[in-house]
């Protein structure tokens, strides 16, 4: 269960009860997203697809016809054929990092990951 979390353009971070932090990158630009995954799978890329087909291709080249997980990468095709992608981030030190350079938030790199992701969240919900 989540203690805490914050939502920063296509971030959501998530401290949980147990200080366990968890970043989720929820892509806006799904094609760009999908031009990142299929660059870590060197999956080659007919530029005249648009995000309903590079999609389709995608999950079902590397998933089950419906969704795909490659890697930090999740990929759903919906009945209706929209596109939705998200990353979820091994590293999460190095996304709070990303984040805070965002928001304008200052990471102690002498501090541990939960504190860091703690002090964060705070920063993102006290600036709103």
């Amino acid at each position: 269960m989540a203690k805490k979390s914050a939502i920063s353009g296509e971030y959501i971070i998530t401290v949980e009860d147990s200080g366990t932090v968890r970043v989720c990158k929820i892509y806006d630009n799904v094609i760009g997203s999908l031009r990142e995954i299929a660059a870590t799978k060197n999956f080659e890329v007919n530029p005249n697809w648009n995000t309903r087909e590079f999609g389709r291709r995608i999950v079902k080249e590397f998933g089950d016809g419906t969704m795909a997980e490659i890697g930090e990468y999740v990929v759903t095709r919906h009945e209706s054929g929209t596109i939705e992608t998200y990353r979820t981030y091994a590293n999460t030190k190095g996304a709070l990092r990303e984040i805070a350079a965002q928001v304008g938030f200052e990471i102690n790199e002498k501090s541990n990951t939960r504190n860091n992701g703690s002090k964060l969240v705070d920063f993102i919900n006290a600036s709103k």
